[in-house]
């Protein structure tokens, strides 16, 4: 009989007591408490779900691809049934218009694994005539290329990972059963669905797809797996619904959410693993109409659509379940060894570093990095050296506020500076040279100053500045002044916590800025 060291190759570690650099799927004997201990990853048990940046113009029935950190929305309707060509680029924690449609359309399907290739096909124009237009997204601008065979595909699904590949089943008029084929330059006819429906979902490849819910004459649950020749019907959903959302890899790996029931709109999220669904947790909001969706099992994106009361500019992200819950892991180190920087983040792969104090002495740092997951990289420095400065907004949209220099009590800066993505431009300064100061923002063009240590009184501020693009305007005032506070939020939804108020105590307090003034928590 084979021992573990025949089988996995290494033998069992012994450790006096707990060992705590065991890694993940390791197994290690303690010999103070004769016990084996294998180490699980901890990770989540559920899906949950998390409020992202809003769209610009909130809209329902429109395209939708991508991941969770580089996503589109086209086309859709706005209030008033107007059928616009609008696209908005996410890129993890904003929306960003960019190039529009050729046709104005909504209740088209799409197809693409990020903001960078995607496929615009079907839907209805504005004189609600269906249309049969195909339009490709290269990253900047979208081209028209060939046509659906069939126009009936109003409120199809769609498959996909780029422009080059791609899937469009069922639709409307008629409860279509008809499945169509992209190869990059034209669409063939290929094995029809079992059931013909509408306003049903599409997640996966164009080789590897599902098509859940719809509208079969009553709301269905049905869902269906394309092998690349055949559907087959499998796993009904738990919840029947038409007009949801969906995020997956393929016909194994899938998670269905919203959509309109027999009777309500509905934020029931379920995912998929080959076989079953399950039921997992819940969106913030309910919501239909958004059609398609974006992202995977673990990582997906529901945006616009129709709540309970009105269309919607609303985001939101989900983490499927497996995710590392309550543990750090070691990244790629900065270039520059610094301290009392700043930076911004929109996830643990796209963050941005700049300012700071370098040993030794006081060197003041100008340096800005761009970190993609693995490792940073030196871009265009920052034009004005500074530490203890304030920072806001995401990797490519970024403001650098406030700050100190020089020696002993330094001297405070009211400089603001604007990232663009690649470079620093000075844009106008605060009212009030401040340091150690708190801030909060979505991007470089709207951001929130608080708190800090006066030029004039080395003494705690109190002092709120609001950025508008192009001036600061002092606002509603904290209710206690303190320095090197914690602070995070948006210009109209913000949070200053804890920092040291000179009383002297190092303090807890917490308020909130409702984008007129703050409350204590």
């Amino acid at each position: 009989m084979a021992n573990y060291k025949d089988i996995v190759g290494t033998s069992v570690r012994n450790n006096a007591g707990a060992l705590t650099s065991a890694k993940d799927g390791e197994l290690f004997y303690d010999s103070t408490n004769l016990d084996f201990i294998y180490r699980h990853q901890n990770v989540t048990s559920a899906g949950a779900w998390r409020t992202g940046g809003n769209l610009n113009t909130a809209k329902q029935q429109m395209g939708q691809t991508g991941s969770e950190s580089s996503a589109l929305a086209f086309g859709g309707e706005t209030s008033g049934a107007a059928a616009v060509a609008t696209n908005e680029l996410y890129n993890g924690a904003t929306w960003t218009e960019v190039g529009d449609l050729n046709v104005a359309k909504y209740r088209q399907a799409g197809a693409g694994s990020d903001g960078t290739s995607a496929l615009s096909f079907g839907g209805s124009l504005v004189n609600n005539s269906i249309s049969q237009t195909n339009e490709s997204w290269n990253g900047s601008t979208w081209t028209e290329v060939g046509d659906l065979n069939s126009g009936n595909h109003d409120i199809a699904g769609g498959a996909g990972v780029s422009n080059t590949s791609a899937l469009c089943f069922g639709g409307d008029p008629g409860d279509s059963a008809t499945n169509e084929s992209w190869n990059g330059s034209s669409w063939t006819e290929v094995g029809d669905l079992n059931t013909g429906r509408g306003d049903l979902v599409g997640v996966g490849t164009a080789t590897s797809a599902l098509a859940n819910g719809g509208w079969t004459g009553s709301v269905s649950g049905l869902n269906e797996s394309w092998n690349g020749t055949s559907w087959t019907e499998v796993a009904d959903l738990n919840t029947a619904r038409q007009q949801a959302s969906a995020g997956g890899e393929s016909n194994t790996s899938a998670v269905i959410y919203a959509g309109y029931t027999a009777t309500a709109r509905t934020g029931i999220t379920e995912t998929w693993n080959g076989t079953s669904f399950t039921e997992t947790g819940d969106m913030s909001t309910a919501r239909a109409y958004g059609q398609g969706g974006a992202g995977t099992t673990t990582s997906a994106l529901a945006f616009g659509g129709e709540d309970p009361s009105a269309r919607t500019a609303a985001t939101e992200e989900f983490t499927g379940a497996g995710a590392d819950i309550g543990a750090w892991a070691t990244g790629g180190d900065l270039n520059r060894s610094r301290y009392n920087n700043s930076g911004v983040a929109q996830s643990s792969s796209a963050a941005l570093a700049f300012g700071g104090n370098y040993p030794p002495g006081d060197n003041y740092a100008e340096e800005t990095e761009l970190y993609n997951g693995t490792s940073w990289t030196e871009l265009n420095d920052m034009n004005t050296a500074r530490e203890t400065l304030a920072g806001a907004g995401t990797t490519t949209s970024a403001l650098a506020s406030a700050g100190n220099l020089g020696g002993g009590a330094g001297t405070k800066q009211k400089v603001v500076e604007s990232w663009n993505g690649t470079s620093w431009t000075e844009v106008g300064d605060l009212n009030t040279a401040r340091k150690t100061t708190g801030d909060a923002g979505a991007d470089n063009t709207s951001s929130l100053v608080f708190a800090g240590d006066n030029i004039d009184n080395p003494r705690p501020m109190d002092l709120t500045e609001l950025w508008n693009g192009s001036s600061w305007t002092e606002v509603g005032d904290l209710n206690t002044a303190r320095i090197v506070v914690s602070g995070t939020g948006t210009a109209t939804a913000a949070l200053c916590a804890g920092g040291y108020d000179f009383n002297p105590n190092i303090t807890t307090k917490t308020e909130l800025w409702n984008g007129s003034s703050w409350t204590e928590v």
